[in-house]
């Protein structure tokens, strides 16, 4: 699940009011929900989200916005760092989205 994202330059929770903002990778391919729609793609080698498709629902105006900063960050991201508690997702060195893993047993990423 996204944790925090970058807007502004500051990294900030996602907003209230949407679905949550999820990432899942599982041999070679991604997906998740940027908040209001869904996107699915492959990793690609100097981008890992090089080419990703979104389902087109509208919403709110800021969840929108947020989600168009979400993806927008996906396609930037250039590297990962890794670690037991998150995942930080970072574009020419700067952090764009920290992840926070979801066990198995969680249900709360499929509300």
């Amino acid at each position: 699940m996204v944790e925090n994202l970058a807007v502004g330059g500051e990294l900030v929770p996602p907003l209230e009011g949407g679905r949550p903002l999820t990432l899942e990778i599982e041999k070679g391919r991604v997906s998740g929900c940027a908040g209001i729609n869904r996107f699915m793609g492959t990793i690609g080698d100097d981008n890992p989200f090089p080419m990703l498709v979104t389902t087109t629902m509208a919403g709110p105006d800021e969840l929108m916005a947020q989600e168009r900063i979400i993806l927008a960050h996906f396609e930037s991201v250039d590297s990962f760092e890794p670690s037991d508690s998150e995942m930080l997702l970072l574009s020419q060195e700067q952090v764009v989205l920290t992840l926070k893993p979801v066990g198995t047993g969680d249900t709360s990423a499929t509300s």
